[in-house]
């Protein structure tokens, strides 16, 4: 086991750091949200399933392990089905954490605090029933059923007006946004935390149902007794008069004014312990997984390339141009672009002949994690000539006749001398190199072409540019007089 795990540290890439750090995220979600949503027994019974399934797949379980397997997908099942509300708030939370909202403070009038305050206090006063919900950054529009939309600003007289017993929406919630009066006579999810809410009424129910579900701050007045509740984060807790005003001032310098940059610095720090563990559980995932993952088996074709040919050298036929390569190892290994691939050789101390230079692993750029089982050809071949550069006259080879007016004058090569690379040992014998045949048939006045030299074997050109030179031709005419004869 220690040199299984030194063996997974050793080919740690940087692919498997992101993959720690996005399973670790999620853990620690997922254990935060089974802390505020689910039950002691829910969280005891699904982890107990889960430590079951990956014990039984690191002791190498067959049958328990394809039990537990389907076990937790029909769990996956269920419990979106049952938290199906719960995974939604989750995904719309997403939406307003750190980076995705602006950090400016929401602008909230002191007024129109001071007047919520004092409308709650007289609702609270004459014993009229109320339900007002402060908004948050969550948004509120699924929670919401019916409603009218009044868009006004907040006074103590309009929303005592709007509870008053004699006004048809008095039984509904009213939405405040930031320092505005958005909706009126709106109905509230209802709770089913009958521990939280106790012997309180229906009005307390929905103010807790809809605490449950979003960030907001939800009031709620009894009309019974007079007092006043509010409802935050699943909680609903009863406030005399000093302690409604501090949490409502609370509420807007924190939650809606800078809810955004509390969470981020207060992150890092928050539920050291839920961290840890979620840390350690991808920690130990990785390695149950990476370790348990089946070795595969693969056969690859990729280049081969040499370099460092030492000068004054040359190869003829080199072969082959590419090599098939047997891999072996995790299917995890395999993840990578085999475009890339490459097998490299170094040529030196060559001599004279036929070559053959042995193909091994360490000319290819294998990715970490993989086994190199065989490699076909395992040689690379080739003939070798050393070479030295000599410098020979270019002469112009001709073909076919000038006209019989015609005289050549001229026949000049540009550059009359070319650089050739002869085998070592064969300098004197090459005297000179010809162009292709110039046609004289179709010269009749001076001009210049351009000819292709014929090379001559075992040479080979030092430079593309002196495979072709220029000619210049010059003629000129010839007047022949014809004598009468004498004898006549």
């Amino acid at each position: 086991m220690i040199s299984t795990a030194r063996h997974l540290v050793s080919t740690f890439r940087f692919a498997d750091l992101l993959d720690v750090l996005v399973v670790t995220v999620f853990i620690y979600f997922v254990l935060s949200w089974f802390q505020k949503r689910a039950s002691r027994s829910v969280v005891i019974g699904s982890g107990s399933i889960v430590l079951l399934y990956l014990c039984a797949r690191f002791l190498n379980m067959y049958m328990t392990s394809q039990v537990f397997g389907a076990g937790l997908t029909a769990l996956l099942v269920i419990l979106v089905i049952i938290f199906q509300d719960d995974i939604r708030m989750a995904l719309e939370r997403l939406s307003s954490f750190g980076i995705f909202h602006s950090r400016h403070r929401i602008p909230v009038a002191p007024g129109s605090v001071d007047s919520l305050i004092e409308a709650v206090k007289a609702l609270a006063n004459d014993k009229i029933g109320a339900l007002i919900v402060l908004k948050g950054r969550d948004s509120l529009d699924r929670h919401l059923t019916a409603g009218t939309v009044v868009d006004g600003e907040i006074s103590s007289g309009l929303l005592y007006s709007i509870f008053h017993p004699q006004t048809p929406s008095h039984d509904g919630a009213v939405i405040i946004e930031s320092d505005r009066i958005n909706q009126f006579g709106v109905h509230l999810p209802l709770s089913h935390n009958t521990l939280e809410i106790g012997n309180a009424g229906t009005r307390h129910t929905a103010a807790l149902g809809l605490a449950e579900r979003s960030d907001a701050l939800v009031v709620a007045v009894s009309e019974e007794r007079g007092t006043i509740s509010l409802a935050q984060n699943g909680k609903l807790d009863k406030v005399n008069c000093e302690q409604f005003k501090n949490r409502i001032y609370s509420f807007y310098n924190t939650k809606v004014s800078q809810g955004s940059k509390i969470r981020q610095t207060g992150f890092p720090i928050r539920n050291p312990g839920t961290k840890f563990v979620s840390v350690v559980a991808s920690v130990a995932l990785w390695f149950l997984l990476v370790n348990r993952s089946e070795i595969v088996n693969r056969t690859i074709t990729i280049p081969l390339e040499y370099r460092k040919v030492p000068d004054g050298w040359v190869m003829e036929n080199p072969a082959p141009a590419e090599i098939k390569v047997s891999l072996s190892g995790p299917e995890r290994a395999f993840n990578f672009d085999i475009s890339e691939l490459k097998a490299s050789l170094e040529i030196n101390n060559l001599e004279n002949g036929f070559q053959a230079i042995p193909i091994t692993e360490s000319c290819l750029n294998i990715p970490s994690g993989l086994s190199v089982n065989g490699i076909s050809p395992s040689n690379f071949t080739f003939d070798a000539s050393e070479m030295v550069k000599i410098e020979v006259p270019v002469k112009v080879a001709t073909k076919g006749n000038l006209a019989d007016s015609l005289e050549i004058i001229e026949l000049k090569a540009k550059p009359a001398s070319i650089p050739l690379l002869v085998h070592a040992g064969q300098e004197k014998e090459i005297k000179e190199i010809f162009t292709e045949p110039l046609n004289l048939d179709n010269i009749d006045r001076d001009h210049t072409e351009k000819l292709e030299l014929r090379l001559l074997p075992n040479a080979r050109f030092s430079d593309e540019e002196h495979e072709w030179v220029e000619v210049d031709i010059k003629v000129h005419r010839v007047i022949k007089i014809i004598l009468p004869d004498p004898t006549r």
